[in-house]
């Protein structure tokens, strides 16, 4: 449900109970209130939640779709808060356990759902992607710096490790040229 729609059935709705206070009785208008208040209760709640998830206020976004997912009395109502609270739970997610259960509530709805139209807002669910997206994205260059400076590293100690080994020889080779020496110094040290 887009907000303009939404905006339009409340505009309309408060034409309707202006033209019904002209035109009828007090009591008949209280009602025709109380028979539609619910519904219209759970539509400002979702414009409202809408609102504060367009406006990337997510936190209470979460809380009023929550709200509407606990108190909704018809399935369809239930369903749509179930959309919102999945869209708010993937933009929110930070780890890929929150992830998990913010696409298992999609596709919850989509199977509640069924083969209904898509009544509810795409630009929810377009965000959310769009956030997920730039967290993958982070994620990557982030793993490709680790990867980077892992083998920087790596590199480096082969290298290291390389030089040792030379040295070592080195070593070893001024070793032997050494006990060489000894050897023949020893040998003339002998008495004949």
């Amino acid at each position: 449900m887009t907000i303009l729609s939404s905006t339009f059935k409340l505009f309309s709705l408060l034409t309707f109970l202006v033209i019904s206070i002209s035109t009828s009785s007090c009591t008949s208008l209280l009602v025709s209130l109380k028979a539609t208040q619910p519904k219209d209760a759970i539509t400002t709640t979702q414009v409202t939640a809408e609102t504060f998830f367009i406006n990337g206020n997510f936190d209470d976004a979460l809380l009023e779709f929550e709200q509407i997912y606990e108190t909704a009395a018809s399935h369809t109502d239930r369903n749509s808060a179930l959309y919102g609270l999945a869209c708010t739970q993937m933009i929110l997610a930070n780890s890929d356990l929150q992830l998990i259960e913010a696409i298992d509530n999609l596709l919850r709805w989509d199977a509640n759902k069924g083969t209904a139209l898509f009544i509810e807002n795409r630009h929810l669910l377009t965000l959310a992607l769009r956030q997920q997206s730039y967290l993958i994205q982070k994620k990557h260059v982030a793993m490709a710096t680790r990867e980077k400076r892992k083998n920087n590293v790596i590199t480096y100690q082969r290298k290291k490790i390389s030089q040792m080994a030379n040295t070592l020889k080195n070593l070893q080779h001024q070793l032997e040229e050494l006990e060489q020496i000894d050897e023949i110094y020893q040998e003339k040290r002998k008495p004949l």
